[in-house]
């Protein structure tokens, strides 16, 4: 049974078993990922939630709070699915800035005779200018892979256009989603290469090699930070 909350609404549909998948997004330009990586098993809990009109809540201990299933495998203990975080190169980074001024003349203009002063620093005439980074990606491309139910992913995906963060103002344009059937490289695929976690994993999880340790959010929703334990860190 899942540990995402305690409601017992659910959405989307399980996967008792899949095929080994690879996923891919091509990207249009530059993409903004703060911590480095995407959790696909996030991603296609988001696409969910759109596709079945779910607000999200504010805690997992809210009584809208639902209970989210993607059609990816999940592991024995079904703490959390069978999906790595994305995988990529980066290129090149640059940053730009967002900029907002308070419109001094039309305030002047639009105040009344007792308006005596505005404060530029609080509230809502505070101007501010924010730093926007954004990362350029080898081949503009992110990779994942998974054990899952490809059709059902594919549908799932047209539902993200845009991936990482500040998609509003343009930023991770996916061109094109691929979802391919590949082969298996065996023991720990697709969560562990060579040693190295590929997502946030269970401290003593098998076949890890000196793992770096730190407190993460297991499976999502992962802003649920309360939620956090010591994982291994990929």
């Amino acid at each position: 049974m899942s540990s995402l909350g305690a409601s017992t609404a659910r959405a989307g549909t399980t996967c008792e078993s899949g095929e080994p998948l690879r996923v891919t997004a091509t990207i249009a330009g530059g993409i903004s990922l703060p911590d480095g990586q995407l959790a696909l098993d996030s991603l296609l809990a988001a696409a969910v939630a759109l596709s079945e009109g779910l607000d999200p809540p504010a805690h997992t201990e809210s009584p809208e709070f639902v209970e989210i299933e993607i059609p990816v495998q999940r592991e024995p203990g079904g703490k959390f699915h069978l999906a790595s975080f994305s995988i990529s190169t980066p290129d090149a980074f640059e940053t730009d800035w967002l900029n907002r001024r308070f419109p001094i003349e039309e305030g002047q203009a639009l105040g009344g005779p007792k308006l005596r002063r505005v404060s530029l620093g609080t509230g809502p005439g505070k101007s501010y200018r924010i730093p926007r980074d954004r990362r350029h990606l080898e081949h503009d491309r992110l990779t994942w892979f998974c054990v899952g139910d490809a059709e059902r992913i594919r549908h799932l995906l047209e539902w993200c256009p845009y991936i990482g963060k500040k998609r509003s103002v343009g930023l991770g344009r996916v061109r094109e989603w691929r979802v391919e059937t590949v082969e298996s490289w065996g023991d720990g695929f697709p969560i562990v290469l060579d040693g190295r976690p590929l997502r946030t994993l269970p401290a003593e999880w098998p076949g890890l090699q000196d793992p770096v340790i730190g407190y993460r959010v297991l499976s999502y929703p992962y802003w649920a930070h309360t939620r956090a334990q010591l994982c291994a860190v990929p």
